[in-house]
């Protein structure tokens, strides 16, 4: 092993002082994105948000994401969920969920509105899940 600066080459940032900064590899930054994506797909809320906003075209105005949020917890329709319940939604969506949604690059949002991004449109985020590889054709044996 090499030494540089009296401290071992192989050694994580190794040939930089303390306090220098060092650019992260390509191999880095794509391991970054992917734990970003995967820690925002780790909560079924966020997933839901995704879902809501990949079946709606455009941007989607927040409150409406809060009704579609306290309807979905509560398990009752629109007209029978309490504002506080919305707004307790929507504070939880702004303050967390968004958050995590946009540092994975799967949102844009602002006060206002929500809307995919394109990258999130590009991940097989919202295509159906088989159990195999292949989609088994369908037969006409039934």
């Amino acid at each position: 092993m090499a030494k540089r600066d009296g401290r071992d080459s192989d050694e994580e940032g190794a040939g930089y002082r303390r306090g220098e900064q060092r650019t992260p590899t390509r191999e880095e930054r794509l391991r970054s994105d992917w734990e970003l994506v995967f820690d925002a797909l780790s909560d079924s809320s966020r997933r839901y948000i995704l879902q809501y906003l990949y079946e709606r075209p455009g941007p989607v105005p927040t409150w409406e994401l809060a009704i579609a949020l306290a309807c979905r917890t509560t398990d009752r329709p629109p007209d029978k969920v309490d504002v506080q319940i919305v707004e307790q939604a929507e504070a939880g969506f702004v303050h967390v969920h968004l958050p995590k949604l946009e540092a994975a690059n799967l949102v844009e949002w602002t006060e206002d509105e929500v809307i995919l991004t394109e990258h999130a449109e590009t991940l097989p985020l919202f295509t159906p899940s088989y159990r195999g590889v292949v989609r088994p054709e369908e037969t006409d044996e039934e």
